[in-house]
C-alpha cells in the first residue's frame, strides 16, 4: 500500500479549513499528503445518460478533503488541527 506509513489526520469537505489545515502544519514543520475526493467527478460519470444534468450545478455536490502525516507525526498533526 502506497501510504503504509502515513495515516490520515484530517477529514473536511470545506476547502477553507483544509487550507487553513495545510498552513497549520506547514508553518510547524511537519511532512504531510493530500488526497482530494472530487465528487462532481464521480457524479458526472455516474451521469453519463445525462438523466439528470443538473445534478452537478446545484452545488450541493461536495468534494472531500484528506491529511494524510507520517505515522511519527499522528499525534502531534492530531492535536494541532484539533483546533480548528
Amino acid at each position: 500500500m502506497l501510504f503504509r506509513k502515513w495515516r490520515e489526520v484530517y477529514f473536511t469537505s470545506e476547502m477553507e479549513k483544509f487550507f487553513i489545515a495545510e498552513n497549520l502544519l506547514n508553518e510547524r514543520g511537519i511532512s504531510y499528503k493530500t488526497d482530494i475526493i472530487n465528487n462532481h467527478i464521480r457524479l458526472s460519470m455516474n451521469n453519463l445518460g445525462n438523466t439528470s444534468p443538473a445534478l452537478c450545478r446545484d452545488g450541493n455536490v461536495k468534494d472531500y478533503y484528506k491529511i494524510l502525516v507520517k505515522k511519527e507525526d499522528t499525534h502531534r498533526a492530531k492535536y494541532l488541527l484539533s483546533k480548528i
